[in-house]
């Protein structure tokens, strides 16, 4: 009796005495003749659908017609003839190419094809097209006949421009299309709010780029040109250093009664001074004036403190102006520089607390009150009378961390 394996049949392996069984390796067939003449029938009868493919297109077109699917640039001219597509293409060129836009929005702007030389040969693309399926050997016409009916071909628009007149145009157009940068700054506001204008940068044409966008355009018969920006300028005068050193808060002020004189005049007067110093900048070492900022005003006659008593004079009431502000300067902790004081006690301050001003007379005898920006940042003065009938007077600046006491 045989042993059989549970695989069965008398082909089964075989194990003898703990053998372990042997990979039975196979021969790899070649491909039998019968098996390559398939093949080769195959390939045959592909190219020969492709001959009777294409042979169907060139009949459907006509012997004068650009094969369909063939484009020149934007322009669809299969199934044209040829003057038919010469003259759909210089059509719509000279309406395409009347004005040719260069970028969009505020900053773009547009110049008529004239200007820039423009001229296209719409006889050359025409003859490129009508080549298509008929140029090269069969298997070069079957392809070019299978893409531009599956696909598609285009061809590109032979299209020139005068190089020296549109560099020309450019530089005009240049000129408003580029920005300087702008450096960053403060403002003060009436209320006396200050705010920072940040900085920005500069914008500057590429017109060597914006000539090649030009020539692309150009080719794709299109009237679009992008405008090419080079490296922008950077501002002197960062956002971030303006806010290292804008003012920040009030660190010196003080007020006075306004309301103690009822002459109109004097109120006129000091309500003028105040005005023209209002919101003034002063940078770092700069130096404040009062009679600079003061003495070309047009002021009217009231009551003064002046030659060992009390007169009548123009611009009656200037000195209430600067003694409130040296006071708001005196405590803001800036160095004052000229002080002169009255010769007796005034009602409207302390002793000591005053500070009077004279224009003088022909060069000779002017008194001023001045003092310096001595701190790292930039300071703003305000003056104004408020509603309550205050004459005011701030001192706006960085943190300088003094600390001044005033007594009389």
């Amino acid at each position: 009796m045989k042993e059989i394996s549970k695989t069965g049949g008398p082909g089964a392996t075989r194990r003898y005495n703990g053998e372990t069984p042997r990979a039975v390796k196979r021969k790899r067939r070649r491909p039998s003749h019968a098996r390559r003449r398939r093949i080769a029938g195959i390939a045959l009868l592909a190219f020969f659908l492709l001959v009777v493919v294409g042979t169907v297109f060139n009949l459907a077109r006509g012997n004068d017609e650009i094969d369909r699917g063939v484009s020149i640039g934007s322009v669809e001219v299969g199934g044209m003839t040829r003057d038919e597509a010469r003259k759909a293409v210089q059509e719509d060129a000279s309406a395409t190419f009347e004005r040719i836009s260069f970028g969009t929005g505020k900053e773009g702007f547009s110049v008529s094809g004239d200007d820039l030389g423009i001229k296209v040969d719409a006889s050359s693309a025409v003859d490129e097209a009508y080549s298509v399926g008929r140029r090269g050997n069969v298997l070069q016409r079957l392809s070019d006949t299978s893409r531009s009916y599956l696909g598609g071909v285009r061809v590109d628009l032979d299209a020139t421009y005068d190089k020296d007149m549109a560099r020309s145009t450019l530089e005009e157009r240049a000129d408003q299309f580029d920005e300087k940068p702008r450096d960053a700054s403060f403002s003060v506001t009436d209320s006396g709010k200050v705010e920072v204008t940040e900085a920005r940068e500069g914008r500057v044409m590429d017109q060597e780029e914006t000539l090649a966008n030009l020539e692309g355009a150009l080719k794709n018969m299109s009237g679009q040109v992008a405008i090419a920006e080079g490296p922008a300028p950077e501002p002197k005068i960062s956002t971030a250093e303006v806010q290292s050193y804008r003012p920040k808060e009030v660190i010196g002020e003080y007020q006075t009664d306004f309301m103690w004189d009822s002459n109109p005049n004097r109120k006129y007067n000091m309500k003028l001074a105040a005005r023209s110093v209002n919101n003034t900048v002063l940078e770092p070492g700069e130096v404040f004036s009062f009679n600079d900022m003061t003495k070309t005003l047009d002021y009217k006659e009231a009551k003064t403190f002046s030659n060992g008593g009390v007169g009548i004079a123009n611009g009656g009431g200037l000195c209430q102006v600067s003694s409130t502000l040296y006071m708001a300067a005196t405590y803001a902790g800036l160095q004052i520089v000229e002080r002169h004081p009255h010769y007796a006690v005034l009602p409207y301050i302390k002793p000591g607390f005053d500070a009077t001003v004279w224009f003088g007379e022909n060069g000779w005898g002017a008194q001023d009150m001045r003092f310096e920006n001595n701190t790292d940042g930039y300071i703003v003065i305000r003056e104004w009378v408020d509603e309550k009938g205050f004459l005011n007077a701030q001192i706006l600046g960085q943190p300088t961390g003094k600390k001044v006491e005033m007594s009389t």
